[in-house]
């Protein structure tokens, strides 16, 4: 990896880590291959990824420890002579939480996630509670 891609990668923490890479034709599907051919494959393609899964259905699901091996997973359209499809996994690349924090609570929502976004957060919302009149009243929890 070049310095400028280190210095890349410090910037830019937030990347999918999680691909799923399917075949595009069914006459030569990725799945026949040998193990050991895709392994080479993706290799040779990207550099040592951190996982390589099989799926029931023959797809392959891969992970992938930066963001230069990120891009080119993304732009994968051979493996080993199949042609192949590869996109971010619709849900492996995402996370939910609660981010309780007193000084959050008045904050513009705009302002926060552009603040938390190297840390992957993309959308919050308040979370509220009813009081004793019934009206709706922010927690110091944002989801």
């Amino acid at each position: 990896m070049t310095t400028s891609e280190n210095a890349n990668e410090r910037v830019n923490c937030h990347y999918d880590r999680w691909f799923v890479v399917q075949s595009v034709d069914s006459e030569q599907p990725v799945s026949k291959l040998s193990p050991f051919i895709i392994d080479k494959a993706i290799r040779s393609a990207v550099g040592s990824v951190k996982t390589v899964r099989r799926l029931r259905n023959g797809n392959f699901l891969l992970e992938v420890t930066s963001v230069v091996q990120s891009r080119r997973v993304n732009k994968f359209d051979n493996l080993a002579g199949c042609p192949v499809r590869s996109s971010p996994h619709r849900t492996l690349n995402t996370c939910k939480g609660v981010i309780r924090c007193a000084p959050l609570v008045d904050c513009d929502k705009d302002e926060t996630v552009t603040e938390l976004e190297p840390q992957g957060v993309s959308d919050i919302s308040n979370i509220t509670v009813k009081d004793d009149s019934g009206s709706r009243k922010k927690t110091q929890a944002h989801s």
